[in-house]
Protein backbone atom coordinates (compact mmCIF):
# COMPACT_ATOMS: atom_id res chain seq x y z
CA UNK A 1 0.00 0.00 0.00
CA UNK A 2 2.80 2.32 0.71
CA UNK A 3 4.09 1.86 -2.85
CA UNK A 4 1.00 2.54 -4.08
CA UNK A 5 0.46 5.92 -2.14
CA UNK A 6 3.76 6.73 -2.79
CA UNK A 7 3.41 6.28 -6.62
CA UNK A 8 -0.02 8.29 -6.66
CA UNK A 9 1.31 11.06 -4.81
CA UNK A 10 4.50 11.53 -6.64
CA UNK A 11 2.16 11.32 -9.72
CA UNK A 12 -0.10 14.42 -8.80
CA UNK A 13 2.81 16.55 -7.51
CA UNK A 14 3.69 15.61 -11.72
CA UNK A 15 0.38 16.02 -12.56
CA UNK A 16 0.67 19.64 -11.02
CA UNK A 17 3.77 20.77 -12.70
CA UNK A 18 2.93 19.71 -16.00
CA UNK A 19 -0.87 21.71 -15.56
CA UNK A 20 1.32 24.58 -14.39
CA UNK A 21 3.68 24.54 -17.50
CA UNK A 22 0.72 23.86 -20.12
CA UNK A 23 0.67 27.26 -21.41
CA UNK A 24 4.61 26.81 -22.25
CA UNK A 25 4.61 23.32 -23.58
CA UNK A 26 0.88 22.30 -24.40
CA UNK A 27 0.93 19.76 -21.57
CA UNK A 28 -2.25 18.09 -20.47
CA UNK A 29 -3.05 15.54 -17.43
CA UNK A 30 -6.63 13.83 -17.05
CA UNK A 31 -8.10 11.35 -15.11
CA UNK A 32 -10.36 8.73 -15.80
CA UNK A 33 -12.03 5.64 -14.00
CA UNK A 34 -14.38 3.83 -13.56
CA UNK A 35 -16.82 2.37 -10.04
CA UNK A 36 -19.13 -0.22 -10.09
CA UNK A 37 -21.35 -1.63 -7.13
CA UNK A 38 -23.90 -3.80 -6.31
CA UNK A 39 -24.95 -7.61 -5.61
CA UNK A 40 -24.16 -11.03 -6.84
CA UNK A 41 -25.18 -14.56 -5.70
CA UNK A 42 -22.45 -16.84 -7.12
CA UNK A 43 -19.17 -15.12 -8.08
CA UNK A 44 -19.15 -12.51 -5.52
CA UNK A 45 -21.65 -13.94 -2.77
CA UNK A 46 -23.16 -10.78 -1.68
CA UNK A 47 -21.91 -7.50 -2.41
CA UNK A 48 -19.24 -6.46 -4.05
CA UNK A 49 -17.45 -3.33 -5.95
CA UNK A 50 -14.84 -2.97 -8.26
CA UNK A 51 -13.21 0.77 -9.05
CA UNK A 52 -10.60 1.53 -11.46
CA UNK A 53 -8.40 4.70 -11.73
CA UNK A 54 -6.28 5.89 -14.27
CA UNK A 55 -3.99 9.05 -14.99
CA UNK A 56 -2.70 10.50 -18.70
CA UNK A 57 -0.91 12.88 -19.32
CA UNK A 58 0.45 14.48 -23.03
CA UNK A 59 2.59 17.14 -24.32
CA UNK A 60 3.86 19.15 -27.02
CA UNK A 61 7.00 19.46 -27.53
CA UNK A 62 7.30 21.14 -30.90
CA UNK A 63 8.30 19.99 -33.84
CA UNK A 64 6.18 17.06 -34.94
CA UNK A 65 6.95 15.61 -31.49
CA UNK A 66 4.39 14.67 -28.97
CA UNK A 67 4.66 12.45 -25.68
CA UNK A 68 1.83 10.77 -24.01
CA UNK A 69 2.40 8.80 -20.50
CA UNK A 70 -0.39 6.70 -18.81
CA UNK A 71 -0.56 5.28 -15.59
CA UNK A 72 -3.09 2.97 -13.82
CA UNK A 73 -3.20 4.79 -10.29
CA UNK A 74 -5.80 2.12 -8.61
CA UNK A 75 -7.56 -0.90 -9.37
CA UNK A 76 -9.67 -3.04 -7.15
CA UNK A 77 -11.60 -6.36 -8.33
CA UNK A 78 -14.29 -7.91 -6.11
CA UNK A 79 -13.55 -6.26 -3.19
CA UNK A 80 -9.65 -7.04 -3.24
CA UNK A 81 -7.10 -4.37 -3.81
CA UNK A 82 -5.73 -5.77 -7.72
CA UNK A 83 -2.50 -3.22 -7.52
CA UNK A 84 -1.52 -1.26 -10.42
CA UNK A 85 0.42 -1.68 -13.39
CA UNK A 86 4.58 -1.92 -12.71
CA UNK A 87 5.04 0.63 -15.06
CA UNK A 88 3.50 3.37 -16.69
CA UNK A 89 3.04 3.05 -20.12
CA UNK A 90 5.22 5.52 -22.22
CA UNK A 91 4.81 7.10 -25.66
CA UNK A 92 7.07 9.09 -28.06
CA UNK A 93 5.81 9.91 -31.44
CA UNK A 94 7.11 11.63 -34.83
CA UNK A 95 4.58 12.65 -37.28
CA UNK A 96 5.63 14.66 -40.24
CA UNK A 97 4.62 14.19 -44.07
CA UNK A 98 4.38 10.77 -44.92
CA UNK A 99 6.93 9.64 -42.06
CA UNK A 100 5.33 8.98 -38.98
CA UNK A 101 7.74 7.08 -35.69
CA UNK A 102 7.02 6.30 -32.46
CA UNK A 103 8.91 4.86 -29.32
CA UNK A 104 6.69 3.25 -26.76
CA UNK A 105 7.45 1.62 -23.75
CA UNK A 106 4.70 -0.49 -21.11
CA UNK A 107 1.78 -2.25 -21.56
CA UNK A 108 1.23 -2.72 -25.73
CA UNK A 109 -1.64 -4.59 -25.97
CA UNK A 110 -1.99 -6.15 -28.46
CA UNK A 111 0.38 -3.73 -30.90
CA UNK A 112 3.49 -5.43 -30.20
CA UNK A 113 6.17 -5.98 -32.77
CA UNK A 114 5.47 -9.25 -34.36
CA UNK A 115 1.61 -8.53 -34.48
CA UNK A 116 1.37 -5.19 -35.28
CA UNK A 117 1.16 -5.85 -39.39
CA UNK A 118 0.83 -9.63 -38.92
CA UNK A 119 -2.89 -10.96 -39.28
CA UNK A 120 -3.69 -13.79 -37.42
CA UNK A 121 -6.91 -16.11 -38.60
CA UNK A 122 -9.68 -17.74 -36.03
CA UNK A 123 -8.68 -21.83 -35.63
CA UNK A 124 -4.92 -21.52 -36.19
CA UNK A 125 -3.16 -23.46 -33.28
CA UNK A 126 0.31 -21.14 -34.38
CA UNK A 127 0.34 -17.68 -33.91
CA UNK A 128 2.88 -14.70 -33.13
CA UNK A 129 2.87 -13.95 -29.63
CA UNK A 130 3.58 -10.65 -28.29
CA UNK A 131 5.29 -11.03 -24.87
CA UNK A 132 2.66 -10.60 -22.26
CA UNK A 133 4.53 -8.24 -19.69
CA UNK A 134 3.50 -4.48 -18.66
CA UNK A 135 7.24 -4.21 -19.23
CA UNK A 136 7.46 -4.18 -22.94
CA UNK A 137 9.01 -2.12 -25.82
CA UNK A 138 8.68 -1.62 -29.43
CA UNK A 139 9.53 0.95 -32.16
CA UNK A 140 8.14 2.01 -35.03
CA UNK A 141 8.66 3.35 -38.56
CA UNK A 142 5.91 3.88 -40.86
CA UNK A 143 6.73 5.65 -43.92
CA UNK A 144 4.11 5.87 -46.72
CA UNK A 145 2.49 2.46 -47.85
CA UNK A 146 5.31 1.02 -45.69
CA UNK A 147 6.59 -0.11 -41.99
CA UNK A 148 8.41 -1.55 -39.79
CA UNK A 149 8.34 -2.54 -36.31
CA UNK A 150 10.94 -4.32 -33.52
CA UNK A 151 10.60 -4.86 -30.10
CA UNK A 152 11.16 -6.98 -27.14
CA UNK A 153 10.20 -7.72 -23.40
CA UNK A 154 12.13 -6.42 -20.79
CA UNK A 155 12.41 -8.92 -18.01
CA UNK A 156 13.68 -8.23 -14.39
CA UNK A 157 17.50 -7.86 -14.81
CA UNK A 158 16.53 -4.60 -17.25
CA UNK A 159 17.67 -7.44 -20.27
CA UNK A 160 15.93 -7.83 -23.37
CA UNK A 161 14.24 -10.70 -22.82
CA UNK A 162 12.81 -12.21 -26.79
CA UNK A 163 12.98 -10.08 -30.02
CA UNK A 164 10.25 -9.75 -32.60
CA UNK A 165 9.72 -8.05 -35.04
CA UNK A 166 7.28 -7.21 -37.66
CA UNK A 167 7.30 -5.64 -41.63
CA UNK A 168 4.02 -4.71 -43.46
CA UNK A 169 3.13 -2.84 -46.61
CA UNK A 170 -0.04 -1.75 -48.77
CA UNK A 171 -0.42 -2.50 -52.40
CA UNK A 172 -3.72 -0.34 -53.17
CA UNK A 173 -6.52 -3.11 -51.30
CA UNK A 174 -4.31 -5.58 -50.84
CA UNK A 175 -2.48 -5.32 -46.92
CA UNK A 176 0.69 -7.70 -46.08
CA UNK A 177 2.35 -8.58 -42.72
CA UNK A 178 4.93 -10.86 -41.78
CA UNK A 179 6.24 -11.55 -37.88
CA UNK A 180 8.76 -12.99 -35.91
CA UNK A 181 8.80 -13.55 -32.29
CA UNK A 182 12.38 -15.67 -31.20
CA UNK A 183 10.67 -16.94 -28.64
CA UNK A 184 13.41 -16.65 -26.00
CA UNK A 185 11.91 -18.54 -23.07
CA UNK A 186 12.88 -21.77 -24.31
CA UNK A 187 9.96 -22.51 -27.21
CA UNK A 188 10.40 -22.67 -30.89
CA UNK A 189 10.79 -19.32 -32.97
CA UNK A 190 7.64 -18.30 -34.85
CA UNK A 191 7.23 -16.74 -38.16
CA UNK A 192 4.59 -15.70 -39.91
CA UNK A 193 2.77 -14.05 -42.76
CA UNK A 194 -0.63 -12.74 -43.71
CA UNK A 195 -2.45 -10.89 -47.14
CA UNK A 196 -5.59 -9.69 -46.93
CA UNK A 197 -7.53 -7.88 -49.87
CA UNK A 198 -10.91 -6.40 -50.68
CA UNK A 199 -12.39 -7.25 -53.70
CA UNK A 200 -16.07 -5.28 -53.49
CA UNK A 201 -17.78 -6.49 -50.97
CA UNK A 202 -15.74 -9.26 -50.22
CA UNK A 203 -12.96 -9.29 -47.46
CA UNK A 204 -10.60 -12.29 -47.91
CA UNK A 205 -7.50 -13.11 -45.48
CA UNK A 206 -4.81 -15.86 -45.29
CA UNK A 207 -2.04 -16.59 -43.26
CA UNK A 208 0.51 -18.90 -42.38
CA UNK A 209 2.44 -19.18 -39.41
CA UNK A 210 5.67 -21.73 -38.50
CA UNK A 211 7.04 -22.73 -35.25
CA UNK A 212 6.08 -25.78 -32.76
CA UNK A 213 3.68 -26.79 -35.38
CA UNK A 214 3.00 -25.54 -39.14
CA UNK A 215 -0.49 -23.40 -39.06
CA UNK A 216 -2.62 -21.99 -42.59
CA UNK A 217 -5.54 -20.08 -41.80
CA UNK A 218 -8.32 -18.35 -44.59
CA UNK A 219 -11.50 -15.87 -43.61
CA UNK A 220 -13.86 -14.66 -46.22
CA UNK A 221 -16.45 -12.26 -44.65
CA UNK A 222 -18.78 -10.17 -46.44
CA UNK A 223 -22.23 -8.05 -46.52
CA UNK A 224 -26.13 -8.22 -47.80
CA UNK A 225 -27.77 -5.05 -46.11
CA UNK A 226 -28.22 -6.01 -42.98
CA UNK A 227 -27.01 -9.22 -42.95
CA UNK A 228 -22.66 -10.09 -41.86
CA UNK A 229 -21.47 -13.64 -42.65
CA UNK A 230 -17.69 -14.35 -41.92
CA UNK A 231 -16.20 -17.96 -42.50
CA UNK A 232 -12.64 -19.62 -41.47
CA UNK A 233 -10.65 -22.54 -42.35
CA UNK A 234 -7.56 -23.01 -40.36
CA UNK A 235 -5.23 -26.20 -40.97
CA UNK A 236 -2.75 -27.21 -38.26
CA UNK A 237 -0.16 -29.50 -37.98
CA UNK A 238 -0.41 -30.37 -34.45
CA UNK A 239 -3.79 -29.17 -33.03
CA UNK A 240 -7.64 -29.66 -34.37
CA UNK A 241 -7.91 -28.05 -37.73
CA UNK A 242 -10.35 -25.13 -37.17
CA UNK A 243 -13.55 -24.07 -39.40
CA UNK A 244 -16.88 -21.75 -38.42
CA UNK A 245 -19.16 -19.55 -39.68
CA UNK A 246 -20.65 -17.10 -38.32
CA UNK A 247 -23.74 -14.64 -39.30
CA UNK A 248 -25.09 -11.12 -37.92
CA UNK A 249 -28.26 -9.77 -38.63
CA UNK A 250 -29.59 -6.11 -37.68
CA UNK A 251 -33.14 -5.05 -38.47
CA UNK A 252 -34.35 -1.96 -36.89
CA UNK A 253 -33.67 -2.07 -32.71
CA UNK A 254 -32.61 -6.16 -32.98
CA UNK A 255 -29.55 -7.78 -33.38
CA UNK A 256 -29.10 -11.42 -33.79
CA UNK A 257 -25.72 -13.30 -33.96
CA UNK A 258 -25.25 -17.05 -34.51
CA UNK A 259 -22.23 -18.97 -34.68
CA UNK A 260 -20.84 -22.70 -35.27
CA UNK A 261 -17.00 -23.31 -34.88
CA UNK A 262 -15.52 -26.89 -34.97
CA UNK A 263 -12.19 -26.26 -32.13
CA UNK A 264 -8.98 -27.88 -31.23
CA UNK A 265 -9.98 -30.41 -28.59
CA UNK A 266 -6.45 -32.10 -27.84
CA UNK A 267 -5.18 -32.78 -31.07
CA UNK A 268 -7.90 -35.47 -31.32
CA UNK A 269 -7.99 -35.09 -34.69
CA UNK A 270 -11.66 -35.11 -34.49
CA UNK A 271 -12.29 -31.18 -33.10
CA UNK A 272 -15.11 -30.18 -30.84
CA UNK A 273 -17.97 -28.40 -32.37
CA UNK A 274 -19.07 -25.69 -30.43
CA UNK A 275 -22.28 -23.25 -31.76
CA UNK A 276 -24.37 -20.22 -30.25
CA UNK A 277 -26.43 -17.27 -30.66
CA UNK A 278 -26.55 -13.81 -29.33
CA UNK A 279 -29.57 -11.41 -29.51
CA UNK A 280 -29.84 -7.74 -28.28
CA UNK A 281 -33.10 -5.78 -28.66
CA UNK A 282 -32.56 -1.73 -27.98
CA UNK A 283 -36.16 -1.26 -26.30
CA UNK A 284 -35.38 2.63 -26.39
CA UNK A 285 -32.24 4.75 -26.06
CA UNK A 286 -31.82 3.82 -22.27
CA UNK A 287 -32.81 0.26 -22.07
CA UNK A 288 -31.31 -2.80 -24.08
CA UNK A 289 -32.30 -6.54 -23.51
CA UNK A 290 -30.04 -9.36 -23.90
CA UNK A 291 -30.16 -13.11 -24.03
CA UNK A 292 -28.11 -15.69 -25.16
CA UNK A 293 -27.15 -19.38 -25.41
CA UNK A 294 -23.95 -21.67 -26.07
CA UNK A 295 -23.12 -25.22 -26.61
CA UNK A 296 -19.60 -25.08 -25.98
CA UNK A 297 -16.42 -24.36 -23.15
CA UNK A 298 -17.08 -21.36 -20.71
CA UNK A 299 -15.63 -20.79 -17.45
CA UNK A 300 -17.88 -22.06 -14.45
CA UNK A 301 -16.43 -20.93 -10.51
CA UNK A 302 -17.03 -23.21 -7.68
CA UNK A 303 -17.98 -22.48 -4.32
CA UNK A 304 -14.57 -21.46 -3.42
CA UNK A 305 -14.76 -19.07 -6.38
CA UNK A 306 -11.95 -20.98 -8.58
CA UNK A 307 -12.73 -21.26 -12.21
CA UNK A 308 -12.94 -24.03 -14.40
CA UNK A 309 -13.36 -23.86 -18.20
CA UNK A 310 -15.60 -26.37 -18.48
CA UNK A 311 -17.74 -27.54 -21.58
CA UNK A 312 -21.42 -28.10 -21.35
CA UNK A 313 -24.50 -26.18 -21.81
CA UNK A 314 -24.97 -21.86 -20.95
CA UNK A 315 -27.70 -19.74 -20.73
CA UNK A 316 -27.79 -15.78 -19.97
CA UNK A 317 -30.04 -12.82 -20.39
CA UNK A 318 -29.74 -9.45 -18.72
CA UNK A 319 -30.98 -5.80 -19.19
CA UNK A 320 -29.49 -2.83 -19.15
CA UNK A 321 -30.19 0.86 -18.30
CA UNK A 322 -28.54 3.76 -19.01
CA UNK A 323 -28.86 7.05 -17.14
CA UNK A 324 -26.87 9.10 -19.44
CA UNK A 325 -23.76 8.61 -20.96
CA UNK A 326 -22.21 8.01 -17.75
CA UNK A 327 -23.87 6.06 -15.55
CA UNK A 328 -25.88 2.52 -16.17
CA UNK A 329 -27.97 -0.20 -14.20
CA UNK A 330 -27.43 -3.89 -15.08
CA UNK A 331 -29.54 -6.79 -13.83
CA UNK A 332 -28.56 -10.14 -15.56
CA UNK A 333 -28.51 -13.78 -15.27
CA UNK A 334 -25.79 -16.14 -16.13
CA UNK A 335 -24.70 -19.67 -15.73
CA UNK A 336 -20.89 -19.30 -16.32
CA UNK A 337 -18.78 -16.31 -15.42
CA UNK A 338 -17.58 -13.24 -17.78
CA UNK A 339 -20.09 -14.82 -20.48
CA UNK A 340 -22.44 -13.33 -23.03
CA UNK A 341 -21.86 -9.95 -25.07
CA UNK A 342 -21.38 -7.67 -22.03
CA UNK A 343 -19.48 -10.45 -20.31
CA UNK A 344 -21.91 -11.09 -17.01
CA UNK A 345 -20.89 -12.58 -13.88
CA UNK A 346 -21.94 -16.08 -12.74
CA UNK A 347 -25.51 -16.02 -11.07
CA UNK A 348 -27.72 -13.57 -10.54
CA UNK A 349 -26.26 -9.65 -10.61
CA UNK A 350 -27.54 -6.11 -10.04
CA UNK A 351 -24.86 -3.24 -10.49
CA UNK A 352 -24.66 0.21 -11.32
CA UNK A 353 -21.83 1.21 -13.19
CA UNK A 354 -20.28 4.97 -13.51
CA UNK A 355 -17.31 6.04 -15.21
CA UNK A 356 -15.97 9.70 -15.44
Amino acid sequence: MKNVLFATTALVAFAGAASAASHASGATVSFSGEITAGYNDETEGGLFYDTELNLTASVDFGDNVTAKLTYELVSTADNVEAGTDIDPTVEINYTGGSLTASLKYGDLGDKGASEYFYADRDGMGQDVENHDSDRDVRALVEFGNFGVAAGCQIVGSGDCGGVNVGLGATFGSIKLGVGYDDNSSGQTAVTAVSADATFGSINVGVSYADGAEQSVGVEVGTTFGAIEVGAYYANNSVSDDGYGVSVDYTAGALTVGVFYDNVDDGGAGTGRAEYGVDVAYTVNSQITARAGYLEGEAEVLNAAFTGTDTVGSYFYVGMEYAVNDNISATVSYAEANEFGAPEYKQGISAFITASF
